[in-house]
């Protein structure tokens, strides 16, 4: 009895492990294509609007988009780089997030626990808060150092006014490493408690509703 559960634990975290290689696959290129088409149709919007005045703030993602320009070949270019980062984005903040929470799962398949019952069937669907916080905190946080650090590089970072505005939601982040640095730090900390609170709340709905379900 307890090799077949042994047999039934592994099979359970080999599927584990494939539905989040799988998901996070899908979630990366699901994202990645949304952004794509935002982008692409956001820029031939200001074409068609304001022609050859078109640009404005839409033009700033050149700053994050090498050779993205408000034009048409320009809206194909930003459509490839929209979907390079948000598509590697989503799919690294699930692979993290996949990672840390199959970690306790793993945990409850190899327990004692799972001898009873040895198959995975969880009754509620609930959002593990650290988990989460942990995958989107890191990403938010490496997103804003590696796009200051791309600033600074490029040696627009005194130019970078609009970068700058951070500082009003972020104290003590400056356009420059050190800057993007603490700036990442802090970001880290406010996603973190977000998704914490998030989790909080939404375990709490779900469980109301299994309640008087």
């Amino acid at each position: 009895m307890k090799a077949m559960n042994h047999d039934v634990d592994r099979v359970n975290l080999k599927l584990l492990k494939t539905a989040i290689r799988f998901n996070a696959r899908i979630l990366g290129l699901t994202a990645g294509t949304l952004a794509a088409v935002v982008i692409y149709i956001a820029t031939q919007a200001s074409i068609v609007k304001w022609g050859g005045d078109s640009g404005g703030y839409l033009g700033l993602l050149a700053i994050f988009f090498p050779g993205y320009s408000v034009s048409s070949a320009g809206a194909w270019i930003g459509a490839f780089w929209a979907f390079i980062y948000f598509g590697t984005c989503s799919w690294l903040s699930y692979r993290v997030y996949g990672k840390v929470l199959g970690t306790r799962i793993s945990a409850l398949l190899l327990s004692p626990v799972s001898a009873a019952n040895p198959v995975l069937k969880p009754s509620i669907l609930q959002l593990h808060g650290v988990s989460l916080g942990v995958a989107i905190g890191s990403i938010s946080a490496l997103s804003l150092f590696a796009s200051t650090a791309w600033l600074v590089v490029r040696g627009t970072a005194g130019e970078s006014v609009h970068a700058a505005l951070f500082s009003n939601y972020i104290p003590g982040y400056s356009v420059s490493i050190m800057g993007g640095l603490w700036g990442a730090i802090e970001l880290f900390g406010l996603v973190f408690l977000s998704c914490l609170l998030l989790a909080t709340v939404y375990n709490k709905l779900v469980k109301i509703r299994h309640k008087t379900s």
